[in-house]
């Protein structure tokens, strides 16, 4: 579908959970993605790192589990810098991140406006 998200993971978790919870997590996630993402700008502004580190873990898996990879990776990458304590570092992978978050939202929200089998299928 796009460079940041995959559907393949969203699908799965559709067989898993069965299609309302797997939106219904889909639209948790777009609910809290961008306070996510402004927690983690006020955690590093403070250097609050293991704060930072917390959110960025929390991104990576519920990211990784609506297929959107790119922003996973990132969040991973974040993660990563903050444990080594290189806050310039993680710095710099926000402001990727942040891009990321923004794409990643557009190409969910597109995604979930638009029937899709499997997804449609428990709520018709």
């Amino acid at each position: 579908m796009s460079e940041v998200l995959s559907p393949v993971a969203l699908c799965a978790l559709c067989d898993e959970l069965g299609a309302d919870a797997a939106c219904s997590f889909a639209h948790h996630y777009l609910d809290l993605l961008d306070g996510r993402v402004q927690h983690l700008t006020e955690a590093l502004a403070g250097d609050d790192a293991e704060t930072a580190w917390v959110v960025a873990l929390s991104l990576h898996s519920s990211s990784a589990m609506v297929g959107a990879q790119a922003l996973a990776d990132a969040s991973r990458a974040l993660a990563t810098q903050l444990r080594a304590g290189a806050l310039a570092a993680a710095r710099l992978v926000l402001c990727d991140l942040a891009a990321l978050a923004t794409a990643t939202a557009r190409a969910l929200l597109a995604f979930l406006a638009r029937p899709v089998p499997g997804l449609v299928s428990a709520s018709a």
